[in-house]
């Protein structure tokens, strides 16, 4: 039986880049050897890694559910105060979709896409 995501894995062009964005949001390197950098924070854990191929870029996923393509879609990070990550997320340069907002469905959110465009939610429960 599956007991949680182990982690999740992360192909870059840029191995430092990204993980110069992730330790913004306040992931922290927990392991590096030559396959990858473990980035974690609390429960989550992030694989980054350098890509081997050179293509054209990966379909780009609008910040939103149901225009799509089939794929995974997003990450939504869960945070304590969403409003003052936000804050200190801008000042540092990352930039966002909007400023945070309560959701229907008990959450409030605001929506960034990482150095390499995947689609993240920084997810305060309500």
């Amino acid at each position: 039986m599956v007991q949680g995501i182990d982690n999740i894995g992360m192909c870059t062009t840029d191995v430092e880049r990204l993980i110069a964005f992730y330790q913004k949001l306040g992931f922290s390197e927990a392991h590096r050897n030559d396959r990858g950098v473990m980035m974690a924070a609390s429960t989550v854990n992030l694989f980054i890694f350098a890509t081997q191929q050179i293509s054209p870029p990966p379909v780009r996923r609008e910040l939103g559910l149901f225009g799509n393509p089939p794929g995974i879609d997003h990450i939504s990070l869960a945070v304590a105060d969403v409003d003052a990550l936000y804050s200190t997320l801008r000042a540092a340069g990352v930039q966002f979709d909007s400023p945070p907002k309560n959701q229907c469905w008990g959450a409030r959110m605001v929506g960034l896409r990482d150095p390499d465009g995947n689609n993240l939610y920084l997810l305060q429960r309500l």
